[in-house]
Order: structure tokens, then sequence, then C-alpha cells
């Protein structure tokens, strides 16, 4: 059959796809059959799934929950950082109880709000084709109205308990942030300096072995051997952190600087434990060449030169503690350390 119309075989309508699918419209090619859609498609899907009150109630009442979990966290947090000592057992206890309670909190705000946007929270589906980078009036007008919507999606007008526990949750939550300010004073002022250290250390204070308390006597380390003291008394590491000092016994012309000699007694020298860069302690030490290693930062002290700093960040050599032998036979220190103990700070003078 012949075809009967003045004008031709009527052209085709085609519509072209997109890498993700959807239609787009085809390009407008002179001479081609292909029929140009103008249309601009802007939403495919406008509506949602209908939630069962119930469960829309449930979630709700479990958001709810969650913030209230967060704000007790956040309480619990103040009340720990009030209650829990920091010099009992290293801190340890107090690291868990602030670092768990704030993660509760932290957690409980940011499931809430995962619960809030999966369920309660409208579900659209929608597509917009790509336009002039430029913006016009109408445009912010609309960003406006969706803003405005998005809003009364999120339901904090009629779900007056989730605003006010979200409200709550939020208002707590930079409390830690204020408390943990204490922390940034009061100066160390002069505390840091020798006079204001409590290292345990005075004159005719026996050295005494760390794990024994056994008092050491000229003649119980071998040459080259090394000994970690503490001054006689002390009652645990921990109250006397800068305490720990190094006894050293060098053989015959081994040591090279004229005032660590002075400060020895029978070749046998005193030192600082504690690092002067991070206040780690020291104990990796080297017989033949008298090098004594940090093993957090690999500071590495030259123990025959006055524990001059020949490699690594720290700043300064270990302090040397003057020793002397009672009637007795024991060492004894002749006084306190002359040079603050541990890590350099700012205000050394």
């Amino acid at each position: 059959m012949s075809d009967l119309s003045p004008q031709g075989p009527e052209p085709r309508r085609q519509i072209g796809r997109r890498p993700d699918g959807l239609a787009s419209p085809p390009i407008d090619e002179p001479g081609s059959d292909v029929a140009v859609i103008t249309e601009e498609v802007t939403e495919l899907d406008t509506g949602h799934d209908e939630v069962d009150p119930r469960v829309d109630r449930a979630a709700e009442v479990a958001v709810s929950g969650l913030f209230i979990l967060a704000m007790v966290a956040v309480v619990a947090f103040v009340v720990f950082y009030v209650t829990i000592s920091i010099h009992t057992n290293i801190g340890k206890n107090s690291n868990l109880a602030l670092g768990g309670s704030l993660a509760v909190a932290l957690v409980a705000l940011g499931v809430g709000q995962i619960i809030w946007a999966k369920v309660l929270l409208p579900h659209k589906k929608a597509v917009q084709q790509r336009h002039a980078f430029n913006s016009d009036p109408q445009d912010f007008d609309r960003a406006a109205d969706t803003l405005m919507q998005g809003v009364d999606d999120l339901g904090l007008g009629k779900r007056t308990m989730l605003r006010r526990t979200l409200i709550g949750a939020l208002a707590l939550l930079p409390v830690p942030v204020v408390i943990l300010l204490r922390d940034l004073g009061p100066l160390p002022g002069g505390s840091l300096l020798p006079t204001g250290q409590i290292t345990g250390w005075k004159a005719g204070v026996r050295l005494v072995d760390l794990d024994t308390k056994v008092p050491v006597k000229l003649g119980d380390l071998e040459i080259g051997g090394i000994q970690t003291v503490m001054p006689e008394g002390f009652d645990s590491a921990e109250n006397y952190a800068l305490a720990p000092t190094m006894l050293i016994r060098f053989g015959p012309g081994e040591i090279l600087v004229p005032k660590e000699e002075n400060w020895g007694v029978a070749d046998h020298v005193a030192y600082s434990k504690i690092c002067t860069h991070a206040g780690c302690p020291i104990s990796l030490y080297e017989q033949q060449t008298h090098y004594l290693l940090c093993p957090c930062h690999q500071s590495t002290f030259d123990m025959a030169r006055n524990a001059k700093v020949i490699f690594g960040p720290a700043a300064r050599p270990l302090p040397q503690l003057e020793i002397g032998v009672d009637s007795e036979g024991y060492f004894i220190a002749k006084g306190p350390y002359s040079q603050p103990v541990g890590p350099s700070f700012w205000e050394r003078r």
C-alpha cells in the first residue's frame, strides 16, 4: 500500500538514553527524523511510602532515647572528670571513664540522627536536567521553598519530643570541651625547676635498688655494669616518677670529663634515667662505647662525656646526680639534682 499522505511518512520520535538509564532529550540535528522533546523532567516520584504509625512512633521513641542517652553520657563525663583521680593507676581509670562516656555520647547522637533520617524522613526520588551555572531569581525562590520544605519534612514543629531531646543533646555536647579547658592551666611557674621538682634526692640519702630496695654498696657493681637506683625510703616508683637514677661503673680512665668524674666516686657515676626529650625511661646501655639509647625516639647520650647528646631529638644532656660514700661504704647522694629532670621546657633557666 502506498503512502497517501502528501507530506510523506510521519517522522519517528526517539528518546535518547543517558548512561544512568534515564530518558534524555535528543540532540536536534538538521535533516534527521528525530523529534526533539523539550519537556524537562524535574521529578520522577514525588511521593513516598506510607509508614506504619506504630513503626513511626517506635522510631521516634528510639531516637529520643538515644538523644537522652547522649545527654546522660555527657553528664557522666563531667562527673568522672571531677571524681576520678588521674594519679591512680597512672590515669588508666580516668582515661577509660572519660573516653568511654564521650564515645557513648557521640555514638548515641550519631545513631539517633541516622535512624531519624532512615525512618522518619520522607524518601523522594528526583532528577533534574543540567542548566546554566548562573541562577535567576526564580531559582533562588525555589531553593528557599525547598529549604523550608525540608524543615517541614524534619518534623521539628510537630515532633516536640524529638525537638526537645535533640536540642538538649546538642546543648550539652560542648560541655566536655569547656571542662577540658581546665587542664590548660595553671602555668607551671617554678615547679619544673630543680627546687620545685619532687625527686626524693637530698644530701645523705642512700641509693637503693629499684626492685629490692636494698642499699647499694661500693663494690656491688662490676665494671661496665648499670643499675637503676632510687632514694632510700621511697614507697612506689609512681609517687617518685622523677627519681629513677642510673648508677654506672666505668673502668679506670674511661671517664673523659673532669666534672663528671669529680661528681662520682671510684669510677661510679649517677645520671637521671628520664630522657630529656619526652621523659621516657632509658635503659639501653652499650658497655664498649658507653652510649645510652632512649628506646622511644632514639636519642643517644655519650655517658663518658657527661651524657652529651650525640644523636636524636633530645635538646640537652641527662642531669647528673652528685654521689659519695658514707662511713659504712654505701652510696649516698650529696644533694638533689642541680638541673631539671625530664623533658626540656621553654622557661628553663
